[in-house]
Parts: C-alpha cells; structure tokens; sequence
C-alpha cells in the first residue's frame, strides 16, 4: 500500500471529477467560463478530498497577499502609551480581526511605522489606519506604495478624501448637549484633548454650534495629549473654575481626572455636576455614579471598515466615505436628583 500524501493536489481533483487542472482552477478562483453542473462536481470532489488552494502559489499568481494591515493611534512614538488598554480600541481590534477572517483575510497589526521601510517590509494588501493625524505620514507611505489604505476617523487635511469609516461624533455631541439640558444644565461645558483626530475636531465644533444656537457661553478646555494622568488633572481642574453645571467628555481618561477633582473640590456628580463621556467602555459603566455614555459601535465601524478596504483592494468604487450611528446611554451621572 502506498503512503498516502497529507494535502491533496490540484491534479487529484482534477483526476477525480474528471476535468483538467485548468477547470479546477477556474472553477475553485471563480474565473472563465464552466457551465454549472461541472462547478458543482468539481466543488464536490474538492470537499470530499479536503483540497485547499496554496495560499502562497495563489498569491504569486493574483499579486495579492490576502493579509491587509490594522495601524492603531499615534499619541507619541516615543511614548510610552498602550493604546489597547482604552476599550474601544480593543473591542475594534477585535472585531476587525474577526471581519477580516471572514473574508478569508489574514491581519497584521504593524508596531509604529517611522520609515517607508518599516511598512516594505511586510507582505501586505492594504491597511486600516484608526484615528489618523492630519496629514498623517502612515497613510502617505501607503501612497508612496501604491497601497490601498482606508481610515477609522477622517483625516481632517484632506476633507474630499473618500475612503473612510467613522462613528457620528458631531450627531453624538449634540444628542449629549440636548440631554444634558433636558436634565436642567445651564452652564454646559466640554473637556477634550487638543489632538488631531476628527472625533475631536467634530466634537467641538458641535459643541461650539450649539452654544451659539442656544445662546449658551462656550466653556472648552483642551488638555494635552501626553502625561496623561497629570494634563487630565490640571485640564480638569481648569474647567471647574469655570464652574459648570454639567461637562461632556469625549475621551473616557479625561472623565476620570474630572471625577476626581470634583471629588476634592466637595462637588457631587449627579448632583452638582452632570457629567457625560463620549465612548462607552466598563469603566464608564463602573464609575460611581456610572456615567452616561455614547455607544460609537465599534463592531459595526470594523466590518464596515474592511469591508471598504477590500473594495478598494479589488478596484470597486469607493462607496464612501460610510458614517456610523451612534447610540446615547443614559446612565446615573446625569439623572436629575429629586429631593
């Protein structure tokens, strides 16, 4: 008896239906033109036998990798900063790891890119860059590759650019500022961080276009994106001289610095200061009060987010840019107290 060889090959398909090598090809790459009966055996027979195209040899010969690329934020590179430790880039992370493996797509997630080298060097079809700077250098050696890359957050340089996913940060500071006035706050202010990530960017000017359509007084304070525990301190200390009754607060690390300093200065969240973050996460859900919070549906950004990274992998229009729902969650911190 012969030894039998652990992977079937391509010829043994083709042997077993009954075809040439050529058929299996285009039937099992979707290609030429084989009349649906001959599809159907030769798929059969290669289910039967367990036959798995060569990933490898398919890509030399499509020119495709079958890999694209996730590139997290950018605070500093040289910085000590573990981005993943923030919720929502780990609930994306996962997700896109998820839609990418169901379309049959291996994902890499790169270490900071400093050099065009440093992106060269990987095997890859393309990239999703969340959270880009304006201008941001990780999408310009895309380009300069020749690479398709498709953003989470909209790179603010470049306002026409189509190929980007993005949760409504704009509908979700104005349904945030409505609620938080509802709730009988007067003097709404906001604390954000002075970065260059659309979120942000969109946040404030929604914020500022509220003030002004309700004739309310603009009390933005920005902290710094580095140090961030000791800039969440001094940014949020800064805003309670202003003495608000209320304070949205897109980022979560910043809600924990105001929290805090409310606490020193004798001030009680709900029923002194309201008091709404812009990203759900288990500590938003945990704080005490527990803090209402926008849901940015990560699940949903990623899928859409590959989804519009193999469009434009394979030359399809772009179908784009795609804006995600948001969802209010309203929680304790901005419950009316009643006495």
């Amino acid at each position: 008896m012969q030894p039998s060889r652990s992977r079937p090959r391509i010829r043994d398909v083709a042997e077993a239906a009954g075809v040439s090598e050529t058929t299996v090809s285009h039937v099992l790459n979707n290609k030429g033109r084989v009349d649906a009966a001959t599809r159907a055996r030769v798929a059969e027979v290669a289910e039967r036998l367990g036959y798995r195209p060569n990933s490898n040899a398919r890509g030399l010969r499509s020119g495709r990798a079958d890999t694209i690329a996730l590139l997290m934020p950018i605070v500093d590179l040289d910085a000590t900063h573990h981005i993943l430790a923030v919720d929502f880039y780990l609930s994306l992370t996962m997700n896109v790891v998820e839609a990418a493996f169901e379309r049959d797509q291996a994902l890499l997630q790169l270490p900071p890119l400093r050099r065009l080298d440093d992106l060269r060097r990987f095997g890859i079809d393309g990239g999703i860059v969340v959270d880009p700077l304006p201008a941001d250098p990780r999408v310009a050696m895309f380009d300069r590759l020749g690479l398709p890359a498709v953003t989470i957050g909209r790179d603010i340089a470049h306002a026409g650019a189509p190929w980007w996913v993005a949760a409504d940060s704009a509908a979700g500071t104005l349904t945030v500022l409505d609620h938080l006035a509802a709730a009988g706050a007067r003097r709404v202010a906001m604390l954000s961080v002075d970065i260059g990530w659309s979120w942000f960017a969109d946040a404030e000017r929604a914020y500022a276009e509220w003030t002004a359509r309700h004739g309310r007084h603009p009390m933005l304070v920005l902290a710094r994106p580095d140090k961030l525990d000791s800039s969440a301190a001094e940014a949020a200390g800064r805003l309670l001289d202003l003495e608000p009754d209320a304070v949205y607060v897109p980022p979560q690390w910043l809600a924990t610095g105001l929290l805090r300093a409310a606490r020193e200065r004798g001030l009680s969240v709900p029923g002194d200061l309201l008091v709404s973050v812009g990203v759900d996460s288990h500590q938003a859900r945990t704080s005490e009060p527990a803090l209402t919070a926008v849901d940015l549906d990560p699940a949903r950004t990623a899928r859409e987010a590959v989804d519009l990274l193999i469009s434009r992998i394979e030359g399809r229009p772009p179908q784009a840019p795609r804006v995600i729902p948001v969802t209010l969650l309203p929680r304790r911190s901005t419950a009316v107290v009643t006495t």
